[in-house]
Parts: C-alpha cells; sequence; structure tokens
C-alpha cells in the first residue's frame, strides 16, 4: 500500500514537471513571436515614413541594405531578360577601382535600369527618379533601393532634389555612387542633342568633390538597343511561336539586345584642374557648362561605337 502511495506520488510530480515544462515552452514561444511581430511592425512603420518622405521629393532615404540590393538587381536582371534581351556591357574596366563616383549612362529606354544593375552589380548606389514614378507599390521599392525623388513640376522641387543628390554622395562611404541621368527624360531616337543635357550632374559633382576634398568621377555610359527582329534570340522566338505577340510590348516597343559602352571617366576635382588635364579629357572644368560639352562630346563617340558594336553579328 505504502508502495503504491509513493509511485503515485512520483508519477503526480513528474506530470506536474511535464505541465510545467510545456507552459514554459508556450511561453518563451509566445514572447518570440511576439518580439518578431513587434520588430515587423517597427520596420513596417519605419519604411512607411520614410515612402512618404520620399514621394515629396528632395529626399534622401537610408543606402540600401545588401539583401534589397540583391532583389533589386535580381528583379532588374529577370526584366532586362524579358524586355531587352541580352545586355554586353563594353569597356567596364574603365569604371573607377575606388573612389566616390557618378554613372551618367545615355537614357534612352525604360530597360536602362536593367543596363545600370549589369554594369555595377550589387553595389549600394543612389539615383534621381521623377516623383510620379514613386507612386503606390513602386514607392516602397524605390526607397529601399536608394531613390531620389525629383518634383519636376516646380523650380523648388528641382532644387530640393538636388541638393538630396548632394546629400547622398558628400556624405556617402569611400565608393558613394550616384545613377543620373543627365537628360533628366527619355531619348528613344537615340539622338545626341546637346539642349537636352542639364549641367546639374556637373554642378553637383564639383560642389561633392569639395565638401569630400577627394576627387569625384564621371563615368559616361553610351546605351543603343536592338530594334530589328531578326536579332531575335531563341527565347524571343519561342514567346512568338507560341502565340505571345503582344507579350514584350507590355514594357513598351520591343528590343531584341543591347549594347553598353563605357567610357573613360572624367575627374572633377576639388580645385581647378590644371590646363593639360582638361585638354587630355582627364578633368573637367570648373564651369558646368563647359563640363557638359566636354561629356555630350564623349558621349556621342560611345553611342557610335555602342551602335557600331550591335551592327558586327548582323555582317556575318
Amino acid at each position: 500500500m505504502r508502495g503504491n502511495v509513493v509511485l503515485l506520488s512520483h508519477r503526480a510530480r513528474w506530470q506536474w514537471r511535464h505541465s510545467m515544462q510545456e507552459v514554459l515552452i508556450y511561453t518563451c514561444l509566445a514572447i518570440f513571436l511576439w518580439l518578431v511581430l513587434s520588430a515587423i511592425r517597427g520596420r513596417f512603420d519605419f519604411w512607411s515614413a520614410e515612402v512618404l518622405k520620399v514621394r515629396e521629393g528632395g529626399y534622401v532615404p537610408p543606402e540600401p541594405y545588401f539583401l534589397t540590393n540583391l532583389l533589386c538587381r535580381s528583379v532588374c536582371f529577370a526584366l532586362g531578360f524579358l524586355e531587352v534581351g541580352p545586355i554586353k556591357i563594353v569597356g567596364k574596366e574603365r569604371l573607377p577601382e575606388s573612389g566616390p563616383r557618378i554613372i551618367a549612362p545615355f537614357h534612352t529606354d525604360a530597360g536602362d535600369a536593367s543596363i545600370v544593375s549589369a554594369l555595377i552589380g550589387i553595389s549600394p548606389m543612389y539615383y534621381l527618379i521623377r516623383t510620379t514614378e514613386v507612386l503606390g507599390y513602386r514607392g516602397w521599392i524605390a526607397t529601399m533601393t536608394g531613390a531620389i525623388a525629383v518634383d519636376e513640376e516646380s523650380q523648388e522641387g528641382r532644387t530640393r532634389a538636388f541638393k538630396a543628390a548632394v546629400t547622398a554622395l558628400a556624405s556617402g562611404g569611400p565608393n558613394a555612387q550616384l545613377v543620373i541621368f543627365p537628360q533628366g527624360q527619355l531619348v528613344p531616337d537615340e539622338v545626341i542633342r546637346r539642349h537636352e543635357f542639364k549641367s546639374g550632374t556637373m554642378a553637383i559633382a564639383k560642389i561633392c568633390a569639395r565638401k569630400r576634398k577627394e576627387p569625384i568621377w564621371i563615368v559616361p555610359v553610351g546605351v543603343h538597343y536592338k530594334t530589328d527582329p531578326a536579332e531575335a534570340t531563341l527565347f524571343h522566338k519561342m514567346i512568338q511561336g507560341l502565340g505571345f505577340k503582344k507579350f514584350r510590348n507590355l514594357f513598351g516597343h520591343q528590343n531584341y539586345g543591347a549594347y553598353a559602352v563605357v567610357g573613360k571617366p572624367f575627374k572633377v576635382t576639388p580645385k581647378t584642374p590644371s590646363l593639360d588635364e582638361i585638354c587630355r579629357g582627364l578633368a573637367l572644368e570648373d564651369d558646368a557648362e563647359k563640363a557638359t560639352d566636354a561629356y555630350v562630346k564623349r558621349l556621342a563617340l560611345l553611342q557610335k561605337s555602342a551602335l557600331k558594336r550591335s551592327q558586327k553579328p548582323s555582317k556575318r
């Protein structure tokens, strides 16, 4: 009888301990879940506020994280495959190995984002974009990938964006980079017209060079898109064969590949560059308009090179 009582007592203790362990485990899980949800809610609230600021224009969002860069570039690569086709970068080795820089491509198509992604990889960057392009879900993507929105409708909006671009590049890390399309608009016919290029890019570079007390590199990039259906890839032909003729028209006119030619970068120095550096095309003048003239001349040569290279396969 006494043995049975002792056995029941041990069993009761074991059951009590087991139930307490379960209570402790579930309590820990509940606390962990609460912490995770609180963290998610906190980040959501944080980014919601940042998105609103970006949509107003002239605001520098937090520097993009590695994961957001990786996700954004992956999407750009996928869209580039669908909308552009094969992208070939020529002269990538001309990119400065280190130091702050401005990537200044010729803006001819919505696919330019894929070309920039192919050029710089997943390294963080800031870039200028119109406020009309950061509405809805695009505002979240833009904010988390380093977009500085420009309100083109007012001088105040353009001034705020100019100051934000200076802040982003001047206070960035040792290899900070900013992507700017100096025309500020698409040029679908790929014709370079000097009056369409604004001098703001050169002014930003000069101000940042003085603030950072080191040179800023400006990298011109010529871009040409193939639009001849004869250049269609196997994927393009397969899509056409399946009857999805309008599939790629969702992205605009159909492209069948692109060439991007990276030019020799210009150096914008804190002090007035020497005449020898200017004559050799190594540095830009302090005058923003004259500096833009030199940039446009080099870009015109890069455009010719991109067009010439794109025509080589068709001669085979």
